[in-house]
């Protein structure tokens, strides 16, 4: 006899995002210790972005990657 009852999906942990060991901004090519990222790979530090603030956001809240496009958020929603 055919069992026609789906068998349940194993549950799945969620993804957990892992932070990069080193990071090392795209803009000024220094390590830091922290940078804001993009999941394309691209990684502004601070003061990279602080300068150019005015060409990567519009609103202060979100910021748009230069490389993909992107829109991410600066976690101040």
């Amino acid at each position: 006899m055919i069992d026609l009852e789906p068998k349940p999906e194993p549950k799945r942990r969620p993804a957990k995002r892992r932070r990069p060991e080193i990071y090392i901004c795209s803009t000024c090519n220094r390590e830091q210790p922290f940078c804001w990222t993009c999941p394309c790979g691209f990684m502004i530090c601070s003061d990279c972005m602080e300068e150019n603030f005015w060409g990567m956001t519009c609103n202060g809240i979100t910021w748009t990657c230069p490389d993909c496009g992107a829109i991410r958020g600066f976690g101040n929603q």
